[in-house]
């Protein structure tokens, strides 16, 4: 294993403070990426394979980037075969494919769940100046949705990222035990929403 390779990648993974308590300003220099995500995240060196993957861990949602160059494949419908073929890879059920708009990118999102019950969101982001394609996968619980949302929103390219420009602070990443409850309350909804009324 080639440590002062990984060990020189993920000091390109620069973390820097932005405008809220609640957030930070993720930096991956090598490409000029930036995304704006919660605070306490880290990069395990044992990730990387190739200079152009790179991951981040949080205590309850995890994301992997992966960068490729454009080709005359890179189009809306093989990157929507290409997220519904990651989504059979992963086994995920009850899914959908959706846009997210993010300036600078055009974005392709399929979400869905996973076998233990999490989400996860697959984005490819496609640079409208660069010949990046960003694919970004985030394995969330169910009431981090808008948070994975957000980050995607986030991501900017050569330096353009203006966390003071913020609508709202990030919000924090749902515990498992409050996913837990929030699952419960959910199906004892549907549950009720299931049952016959009868009128004596």
């Amino acid at each position: 294993m080639n440590y002062k390779k990984h060990l020189s990648i993920a000091a390109a993974l620069v973390l820097s403070l932005a405008a809220t308590v609640q957030a930070k300003v993720y930096t991956w220099d090598k490409f000029n990426i930036a995304f704006e995500a919660p605070e306490g995240g880290h990069v395990p060196f044992t990730f990387f394979q190739d200079p152009n993957s790179a991951q981040v861990d949080w205590d309850e949602m995890v994301m992997t980037l992966q960068r490729y160059t454009k080709n005359n494949n890179t189009n809306k419908k093989n990157l929507n075969e290409r997220l519904k073929s990651r989504a059979l890879g992963f086994n995920m059920y009850d899914t959908r494919l959706f846009e997210i708009k993010v300036k600078g990118f055009k974005c392709y999102s399929l979400e869905g769940t996973m076998p233990d019950g999490t989400r996860c969101l697959i984005n490819y982001l496609v640079s409208d100046k660069t010949p990046t394609v960003l694919e970004v996968v985030i394995n969330y619980l169910l009431g981090n949705q808008e948070v994975a949302e957000d980050i995607i929103k986030s991501f900017s390219e050569n330096n353009n990222q203006k966390p003071n420009e913020r609508e709202k602070p990030k919000q924090k990443i749902q515990k498992k035990e409050d996913a837990e409850k929030q699952e419960q309350e959910l199906k004892k909804e549907k549950r009720r929403q299931n049952e016959k009324v009868y009128e004596c």
